[in-house]
């Protein structure tokens, strides 16, 4: 903690011409993906969740992404809620996408809270709940 958060770009709903599909594998699709990461890291607080409900390994995405879902309903004016999935084009069979690889993520989940200054505050490996989440975006946020 406390290092410069990579600089990455992440996909939005008008790079995919709205098919939301094609950004999360959560059913119905999260709504995390409002912005490109690359256009406030060092702007906003950002919370940056690496996850993918339908191919996790550890079975806990699903629930993760649900989880920030939850959270950015009552923080999203207070911090940018990003959610990155894991694999080019949503197959496993087409490697990790550079973004996962910048973090050099070696599983996930992955949870990023980046400060206004776009120095990594805190990190959560694995699984959470909402009052975890909710604890560190009051602190990313100064609440």
């Amino acid at each position: 903690m406390g290092q410069k958060a990579p600089l990455i770009h992440t996909p939005t709903p008008a790079d995919v011409g709205g098919d939301l599909s094609k950004i999360t594998t959560r059913i119905p699709p999260d709504t995390q993906n409002k912005v490109d990461y690359a256009d406030i890291l060092g702007k906003e607080p950002i919370v940056l969740l690496f996850a993918t409900p339908q191919f996790c390994q550890s079975r806990v995405c699903g629930p993760v992404v649900d989880v920030a879902e939850q959270v950015k309903q009552l923080y999203g004016e207070k911090a940018a809620f990003i959610h990155m999935e894991i694999y080019n084009d949503n197959d496993p069979s087409k490697h990790p996408r550079p973004q996962v690889r910048a973090f050099h993520l070696p599983s996930e989940p992955w949870l990023f809270a980046i400060g206004r200054d776009g120095r990594i505050e805190n990190v959560i490996e694995g699984a959470f709940g909402v009052e975890e989440l909710t604890r560190v975006v009051k602190g990313l946020t100064g609440e």
